[in-house]
């Protein structure tokens, strides 16, 4: 197996896991937030779903240009999506998409300089595998809202 294989197989693997968890969640919980500051499964959900195409610049230019423009301009755009049902389908497509781009970048490039608008050095094959980490990371904070008292 070699390395986009395994990314791969784990990212496509980790999608049934993410909504598994927003699945075992009730109902009413999956736009509760902890606090006011915190964010609802759902929220996460919309990230997952739709941060491949705003971030694509990373593997595609090497480079991610940001401001609270843009932010906001994608919140706006995801909180459009608001069942699950489309929030995985979005997710699985946007995926879909995302491992074909994977496989036509060449590996010895993975190691290539990204420019990130946030702390830290990173390179193309951070980029590509942070969809995986973003899902297993947002897995385990919906999970965790599944735990806490609504009081």
């Amino acid at each position: 197996m070699d390395a986009y294989e395994f990314l791969s197989s784990q990212t496509t693997r980790q999608i049934d896991k993410l909504f598994a968890a927003a699945r075992a969640l009730p109902e009413e919980r999956l736009n509760w937030k902890p606090s006011e500051n915190s964010r609802s499964a759902v929220d996460m959900l919309q990230e997952v779903a739709t941060a491949l195409g705003r971030f694509a610049d990373a593997w595609n230019r090497r480079k991610i240009e940001w401001d609270q423009e843009k932010f906001m301009s994608w919140q706006q755009e995801r909180a459009k999506l608001t069942s699950l049902d489309e929030l995985e389908a979005r997710t699985r497509q946007e995926t879909e998409d995302f491992l074909q781009t994977i496989k036509s970048i060449d590996a010895s490039q993975w190691t290539e300089a990204v420019e990130m608008p946030f702390p830290g050095e990173f390179t193309v094959a951070d980029v590509l595998s942070y969809h995986l980490w973003n899902m297993s990371y947002h897995e385990g904070q919906i999970y965790y809202i599944g735990t806490l008292d609504k009081n």
